[in-house]
């Protein structure tokens, strides 16, 4: 995005509306920061000329057409291979320093095969959610070991990359927060706005379950910055923990929504959903008394106002199975209350309606 943002803006000041790319080029987010991406790592160059032969998209009053030799309308500059290129068109990129990312990997050692697998794959994630809005030195992988860079390197095999990769903890020099499910702080909008690095440690737990393994990296590379957790509506559960997913709601939350809650909501998985739907249907339920055992009920209207994170009927129902959790209507609900055979739980009072 800001990479993208800084190309329209120099295409612009030289007079450059009509840009020709490759069928070959992918892009899954943003076009104009995924064309600079690729432009600083050096996979394509801007080209004076070429021809294109249909529109594809136009933006800030820059025409992006389909590159084709056989094209018949004129580019100003076509993207292509530096080896298909006699003149290219130099572009000056100007990354901003924060926020900057760092993955320590102290604790690679302690992980499962399969754990190392994972960590890999989020690793690997990480760079890309990075590259939708900054660029690969914004992200970096601190106390690296050779099996690591092995593993790393088979898994990228062809994929460049600018990420810094040290073998030792990067300085730290004091504008920085460490990111723990456990933490003693509730990371904000005003934190994510201020912080110049955060730091995150390198850390699958999908088959060992160890709590506290944060803290300890924490006192493991002998840090005393602020450690702080991301919470949704006053709780972790469903909160995303992969890698990538907490550097995507840092970004989203700096440069799209402005607000925490929502990029949380924008990042969850349908597990995720579930499990905080999970949560809240259970706290949420009243208790029935009936035929001298206790279940759980809760009425159709409260439903939709428990969905607040978006989920789909299927996610839905699959959290109410899941809770044991009987959905009644309302005036049957209305008749226990009178009898006294009902009483709230814990957040009932979250969900009631005001009218």
């Amino acid at each position: 995005m800001i990479l993208g943002n800084q190309l329209l803006s120099t295409l612009r000041s030289l007079g450059i509306h009509r840009l020709c790319i490759p069928h070959r080029l992918k892009c899954n987010y943003y076009l104009p920061q995924c064309i600079a991406v690729n432009l600083l790592l050096g996979k394509y160059v801007l080209c004076l000329g070429g021809f294109g032969y249909r529109v594809i998209t136009e933006i800030n009053e820059l025409e992006v057409l389909a590159s084709s030799s056989t094209g018949t309308m004129p580019c100003d500059v076509y993207l292509t291979k530096p080896e298909d290129c006699l003149v290219s068109l130099d572009f000056p990129i100007n990354a901003p320093e924060k926020p900057h990312f760092i993955i320590d990997l102290s604790l690679w050692s302690d992980h499962t095969d399969s754990e190392k697998n994972e960590l890999i794959e989020q690793v690997l994630a990480s760079i890309n959610t990075v590259r939708r809005y900054l660029w690969d030195p914004n992200l970096e992988l601190t106390s690296v070991n050779d099996e690591f860079l092995d593993k790393f390197n088979k898994f990228a095999r062809g994929f460049r990359h600018g990420v810094v990769i040290r073998r030792d903890l990067s300085i730290i020099r004091g504008n920085e927060v460490m990111l723990d499910p456990e933490g003693d702080c509730v990371l904000n909008e005003e934190l994510i706005r201020n912080v110049h690095t955060f730091i995150i440690g390198g850390i699958v737990d999908k088959e060992r379950r160890i709590k506290g393994e944060t803290a300890r990296l924490y006192r493991l590379l002998g840090l005393s910055v602020p450690r702080c957790r991301i919470e949704l509506r006053g709780s972790i559960i469903g909160v995303p923990d992969r890698i990538n997913k907490v550097i995507e709601i840092i970004l989203t939350t700096l440069f799209e929504t402005g607000n925490v809650e929502a990029a949380i909501i924008r990042a969850m998985s349908k597990r995720d959903r579930v499990n905080r739907l999970f949560y809240e249907i259970q706290r949420a339920a009243y208790r029935l008394r009936k035929e001298g055992s206790t279940v759980l009920v809760i009425p159709k209207s409260m439903v939709s106002r428990i969905n607040w994170v978006n989920a789909t009927e299927e996610e839905l129902n699959l959290a109410l199975r899941k809770s044991h959790i009987y959905v009644i209507n309302d005036e049957e609900l209305s008749k226990y209350l009178s009898l006294g055979m009902a009483r709230p739980g814990p957040l009932t009072s979250k969900y009631v309606s005001k009218a």
